[in-house]
């Protein structure tokens, strides 16, 4: 029998004060738990992330408190008795909403899209986060192919003017990469 969704909101609502210390024991932070029928089965998706500064959760970290998890709910009355499920846990990627203060710390010197609470969408680089603003120099997109990009100088604005932010990741080439790299190596 697979869950309604109503029981796997409330599921994962309960999961979440279940996990919460274990995910703590590693350092972490419990960003989200989400339960969801799949198949035959229920996926459990838990999100963790560093508790502060701007490193992220390794691969290692990640391997241990995905253990620590399964064990929690190997031992939980209520869930090891429900239907079969897959576990999965993950850190938040790129596209999570910097929506919490530790969110913005975790993106300084990074390139951030966000929109203002007025529906204007600016992007640039963010220098300095505090409890209620953020400090970012807003770069405008040439007006022409060729012509560099304007920044501005570095302007601050209220957390609570921002309506929806996201880093914008920033992919450079350095093309010392690929000086040593054979066009037999790229056959295949």
């Amino acid at each position: 029998m697979t869950a309604k969704p109503a029981d796997t909101e409330q599921e994962a609502l309960r999961l979440t004060t279940v996990l919460q210390k274990e995910v703590e024991s590693h350092g972490l932070v419990l960003e989200e738990v989400s339960v969801r029928p799949s198949g035959k089965q229920l996926l459990v998706q838990v999100l963790v992330d560093k508790a502060e500064g701007t490193e992220s959760v390794i691969l290692d970290e990640l391997g241990e408190v995905t253990t620590t998890i399964s064990n929690a709910l190997d031992k939980d009355a209520k869930f090891a008795s429900a239907d079969p499920y897959e576990l999965e846990v993950s850190s938040p990627g790129l596209s999570r909403p910097l929506s919490l203060n530790r969110h913005w710390v975790r993106a300084k010197n990074r390139m951030v899209k966000f929109t203002l609470s007025d529906g204007t969408k600016l992007r640039g680089r963010l220098t300095e986060v505090t409890d209620t603003e953020v400090v970012i120099s807003v770069h405008h997109e040439p007006a022409k192919k060729g012509m560099k990009v304007k920044i501005d100088d570095p302007k601050t604005f209220a957390l609570s003017d921002i309506r929806k932010a996201v880093v914008d990741p920033e992919i450079n080439f350095d093309d010392a990469l690929f000086e040593n790299i054979n066009n037999e190596d790229l056959e295949g």
